[in-house]
């Protein structure tokens, strides 16, 4: 058996071993289920997508033989399926005209993250919808459900406010989660190969991110369909906007990346801003976003040409 072969089956293996402790509801294994995904990506990036293939196989293998059909279909969902499929687009290469290899940008793989969350909570809407409950329904009566399990001595009212609060954007913050969460294991486990000079791809500068076209049509038409209708059709118009909007955040990251390594203290500039997106919540990320709208529509790196300053951050 090659060597790829044996460390890919190892990591697959690795992989459901990080996430078995949330996946049987153990205490504080949610951060290892966050980071359960990132074998798999070490695995691709290191030996290509045969790699990482393997390396899926064997998690749900294993997944199916110790926990269940059910295990291994929430563990392949939240972290196989997405591992896979970044894998097999960044090991995407062509050979350009002047003979130097082009190897896929981060831009399609980002929107198709997003798209795969987007087309799952459209799939679920709409199968909720043919049996007449709807999905804010249903998200509505789990979660009151799960806060009654967990938080028994919370009065009612306390409950019913925390339901109003946080459900009618679960959906998306759900799957606006699923896509950092990949996006965050493949950059660590690049990062890691490249500083190991193990990488098979070159590590793409993360400023330089560009999106696709068809993102920006479907968040507009979600957005519309959004201000237009009503009652369920509404709520998951709303969660899919927010979920197809995530991709636009990571580009309004990229062009402040970007005015960072053209200004003075650009690293300090920028830690600065990462702290005034938490401490503010959904505004700064909604700022964020509208920044990388109007970097897709108008363009704003280009108008910040010049030189850069000092040592700029690492942003790829």
């Amino acid at each position: 058996m090659p060597k790829s072969t044996l460390i890919a089956i190892c990591a697959g293996l690795l992989s459901l071993v990080a996430a078995m402790p949330a996946l049987n509801g153990a205490p504080g294994g949610l951060l290892l289920f966050y980071v359960a995904g990132l074998p798999i990506y070490l695995a691709g990036f290191a030996y290509g997508v045969t790699a990482g293939t393997v390396a899926s196989i064997s998690g749900f293998v294993a997944a199916s033989a110790l926990g269940g059909v059910l295990v291994a279909g929430v563990f392949s969902l939240v972290h196989l399926v997405p591992a896979w499929t970044v894998i097999r687009q960044a090991m995407r290469q062509r050979t350009a005209a002047d003979g130097h290899t082009e190897w896929a940008p981060p831009g399609p793989i980002v929107a198709s993250l997003a798209g795969m969350s987007a087309s799952l909570m459209l799939l679920a809407g709409l199968v909720f919808l043919a049996n007449e409950s709807g999905l804010g329904a249903v998200v509505t009566d789990r979660l009151s459900e799960v806060l009654a399990a967990v938080a028994p001595g919370t009065p009612q009212a306390a409950r019913d406010e925390m339901v109003q609060s946080y459900g009618p954007l679960l959906p998306a913050s759900l799957a606006s989660s699923w896509v950092i969460m990949a996006i965050i294991g493949a950059t660590v486990a690049q990062s890691i190969l490249a500083r190991a000079g193990r990488n098979m791809r070159p590590t793409p500068r993360y400023a330089n991110l560009v999106l696709p076209e068809w993102i920006s049509w479907a968040m507009v038409g979600s957005a519309l369909v959004s201000l237009v209708a009503g009652g369920e059709v509404q709520f998951l118009a709303r969660n899919l906007t927010l979920a197809l909007a995530v991709p636009f955040f990571l580009l309004g990251l990229a062009v402040i990346h970007h005015w960072a390594r053209r200004v003075r203290r650009g690293g300090l500039a920028l830690m600065a801003v990462y702290f005034l997106i938490f401490v503010v919540g959904w505004v700064g990320l909604l700022v964020t976003a509208a920044i990388g709208v109007l970097e897709q529509w108008g363009g704003i790196r280009h108008r910040l040409a010049g030189p850069v300053s000092g040592n700029p951050p690492h942003d790829e």
